[in-house]
């Protein structure tokens, strides 16, 4: 969001990128399980293409634990971290409460958003142009703690309009 979901889709669109396997969900599976699949998915792709990734996201992403709310179209909600090294996704976990239980210090960066959001971003040609204009409408809500990672998303926000 972009914080998953630019990471997970930075690297989507640069050039000879292999292609993860396609997740078949479960029949009784639920949105929640499908969306956390794909964006699985797209981590794995964002770390195999890492060396693609704008050094402007891996700055920002560098080593910060990113929470993520997402509001799934049936009005569940999907929580979710990223846990970053290197601006490289270490971890990437989801979990019930709107409080990360595994979290030491709590995240550095924390990303609201809506599936349908996540779903332009994810389908777009350019989804860092699309995570950007996401949040510029107000769609794609990213908070950041500090003045440098303040200055990182404001930096971003420019280049990529």
């Amino acid at each position: 969001m972009l914080l998953l979901v630019p990471i997970a889709g930075a690297a989507s669109n640069t050039g000879n990128i292999k292609k993860a396997d396609l997740y078949q969900a479960p029949e009784n599976s639920t949105n929640e399980n499908a969306l956390f699949a794909e964006l699985s998915a797209n981590v794995e792709l964002y770390n195999m293409n890492f060396d693609k990734v704008p050094d402007i996201l891996q700055r920002l992403v560098a080593s910060e634990e990113i929470a993520g709310k997402i509001k799934l179209e049936n009005g569940e909600m999907l929580y979710v971290t990223l846990l970053m090294g290197g601006g490289q996704v270490r971890d990437f976990y989801s979990y019930e409460t709107p409080d990360d239980p595994n979290s030491k210090f709590g995240p550095s960066i924390t990303v609201e958003t809506d599936e349908k959001t996540i779903q332009n971003v994810l389908d777009s040609k350019e989804p860092l142009k699309e995570a950007v204009k996401s949040m510029n409408d107000g769609s794609l809500k990213v908070e950041t703690e500090g003045l440098f990672r303040n200055f990182m998303l404001s930096t971003l926000k420019t280049f990529y309009k």
